[in-house]
């Protein structure tokens, strides 16, 4: 009798390759949302002392201080940051039932990821970059088992 080694399937490769698009994304999203009031904790103690409701606005900043609680607010709060991570946190719930990520919510990311890395290439986008091939490869990867919604529905007539 011989032993053989098992190769994971391609399915299991397309799948390990999603899920590690979703932690890149949930690690990102968290470090954003842990890090990026860290850096501006003065003026959002200000901006809670002043009282939270209507404390910032859109409209265009006429002075430092507006402009410093309209860049905490944006860096921070209203920043890509929580997208990203709950995006990552659906990544891997998906990956966890055994659900596909479909492709194209990897090309979008990715050339999201690529116009924000060609504009600021030192910045964090790289892991953006990495989640979005990450995604698009595990779908092209994956042999995904479920039968189409059309075929159970067939199935289920007969």
């Amino acid at each position: 009798m011989e032993l053989t080694e098992q190769r994971p399937s391609a399915g299991w490769r397309g799948i390990r390759s999603t899920k590690v698009a979703g932690w890149i994304a949930t690690v990102f999203g968290a470090v954003h949302i842990v890090l990026s009031p860290v850096d501006v904790r003065d003026t959002w103690s200000q901006a809670v002392s002043d009282g939270w409701w209507n404390t910032f606005t859109l409209d265009q900043s006429t002075t430092l201080a507006q402009y410093e609680r309209s860049e905490a607010l944006w860096i921070s709060l209203a920043s890509f940051g929580v997208p990203i991570f709950v995006l990552g946190c659906y990544i891997l719930w998906s990956t966890r039932q055994n659900h596909r990520v479909p492709g194209w919510i990897g090309w979008l990311v990715l050339l999201w990821a690529l116009l924000l890395t060609t504009a600021v290439p030192a910045s964090p986008a790289w892991s953006l970059l990495c989640c979005g091939a990450f995604l698009v490869l595990g779908d092209s990867k994956r042999t995904d088992p479920t039968p189409s919604p059309t075929a159970l529905s067939q199935n289920v007539a007969h």
